[in-house]
């Protein structure tokens, strides 16, 4: 199925279309990964996709969120999905509480570019080379504007932050608030309905990272750009199907 980012003027006539519609119900041929969060790191994305998965057309790659921000080359991240994306690669890419910093500040909320700003929006905007959010191409804000908070298989269930277990349905009553900025998930297994929980957002240490793997609740975010930091600054990858690890240290 071609795929494109809707412009401005698609916006006016037709309501947009998730780029996942229809595609992503498709069965997964070949292998299954989940990255955590790349913060602005694109040589370390490229170097674990190219080299450390060797990443296949018709294998699957969910990324977990936060593309943006606090790494050296946030556009960078950008156009690289893109590309993949563009290639016809089966990327599964939720968003994250940065990108949605990045959309209400490009809104035009004040209060919304100053939260933006003070957690890395400002070298965001140098890495662009514009003055103000709502200047970054449009290509990139309908970009992140289209993707899922939340996504989920047989086994899994793919999220940026966590759930609400104090909901009856934590699947499908968590505010989309918490999916993108909750730290306290409170575990419940019965809700899981048997699947796992795998999220990012919470900057987590590699070794607590491998002690979770048999559980169910991963989380993969170990603070990509936080290089040199004892314990963090890797990208992180897990195998869906063999629960193994791969790790790319951060060579942005």
């Amino acid at each position: 199925m071609q795929r494109r980012i809707m412009s401005s003027s698609d916006h006016q006539t037709v309501p947009p279309v998730p780029p996942w519609a229809g595609r992503y119900s498709q069965p997964v041929n070949r292998r299954r990964f989940a990255v955590g969060d790349v913060h602005g790191c694109p040589k370390t994305l490229r170097a674990l996709v190219e080299e450390k998965l060797c990443l296949e057309k018709d294998d699957c790659l969910y990324l977990l969120g936060d593309y943006i921000d606090r790494g050296p080359d946030s556009k960078g991240v950008l156009d690289y999905l893109l590309q993949l994306w563009e290639a016809d690669y089966d990327i599964r890419p939720l968003m994250g509480n940065h990108e949605e910093m990045l959309l209400e500040a490009a809104s035009g909320d004040r209060d919304a570019c100053r939260l933006w700003n003070s957690n890395g929006g400002w070298d965001t905007l140098q890495q662009f080379g514009v003055a103000t959010p709502a200047d970054i191409p449009r290509r990139y804000l309908d970009f992140l504007a289209m993707l899922p908070r939340v996504m989920s298989t047989d086994d899994y269930i793919f999220v940026h932050a966590g759930l609400n277990f104090r909901t009856t349905d934590p699947m499908n009553d968590t505010s989309p608030y918490d999916l993108l900025w909750i730290r306290d998930c409170r575990l419940s297994l019965e809700k899981l309905g048997g699947r796992t929980l795998i999220t990012g957002h919470t900057m987590t240490p590699l070794f607590t990272i491998r002690d979770s793997l048999n559980s169910q609740c991963i989380c993969l975010d170990n603070g990509c750009y936080s290089k040199g930091e004892m314990g963090y600054g890797n990208l992180v990858a897990l195998d869906l199907d063999t629960r193994e690890l791969q790790v790319q240290d951060n060579c942005s």
